[in-house]
C-alpha cells in the first residue's frame, strides 16, 4: 500500500515536472520572438514566467528527492532509476523521466540561442556607440575584463 502511494506521488511529481519543463520551452520559444522583434513588453512577460517556472521546477525537483530518499535511494540518476524499477509500473516513471531529460535538454539548447540573440544585439550596440565616439569600429585589443577595446591605452587630453 505504501509503495502504491509513494509511487502514485512520485508519478504526479514526474508528471509536473513535464509539464513545467514543456511550459519553460514554450516561454524560451516566447522569449526568443521577444527579443528577435525587440518587444521588450514581451521580453518582460516571459522574463517573469521564466521565473515562476522554474521556481515551480524546483519546487518539484525537491519533491521527487524527498520521495526518493523516504524510500532508500540515492537522488542521483543511478538511485533514481534503481528506486524506478523497485516501484509497480517501473517503465511510466521511466518515461516520465526520460521526457523530463528531453525538455531540459531543449530548453538548454532554447536558452543558447537566446543568449547568443543577446550577445549578438550587445555587439552591435557597443559597435554603434564606438563609432558615435569617434572609436574604431572593430575593437582590437582587450581590457583588464578580457572584454575588446579599440581605445586601450588612449587617453583624452583636453576638450576645446
Amino acid at each position: 500500500m505504501q509503495a502504491e502511494r509513494t509511487q502514485r506521488s512520485l508519478q504526479d511529481v514526474l508528471t509536473g515536472e513535464v509539464q513545467y519543463t514543456e511550459r519553460l520551452l514554450v516561454c524560451l520559444e516566447a522569449e526568443r520572438m521577444a527579443l528577435t522583434q525587440r518587444d521588450l513588453q514581451a521580453l518582460e512577460t516571459t522574463t517573469q514566467d521564466k521565473i515562476q517556472h522554474t521556481r515551480q521546477l524546483e519546487q518539484l525537483d525537491q519533491q521527487r528527492q524527498r520521495l526518493v530518499s523516504e524510500l532508500g535511494f540515492a537522488t542521483d540518476t543511478d538511485g533514481l532509476l534503481r528506486c524506478f524499477d523497485s516501484l509497480p509500473h517501473a517503465d511510466t516513471l521511466k518515461q516520465l523521466w526520460q521526457q523530463i531529460l528531453t525538455n531540459l535538454e531543449a530548453c538548454q539548447t532554447s536558452n543558447l540561442t537566446n543568449g547568443g540573440i543577446l550577445e549578438s544585439g550587445r555587439q552591435h550596440i557597443e559597435q554603434g556607440l564606438r563609432i558615435l565616439r569617434g572609436q574604431s569600429a572593430t575593437p582590437s585589443l582587450y581590457d583588464p575584463q578580457g572584454d575588446t577595446s579599440a581605445d586601450l591605452g588612449r587617453r583624452e587630453l583636453g576638450k576645446v
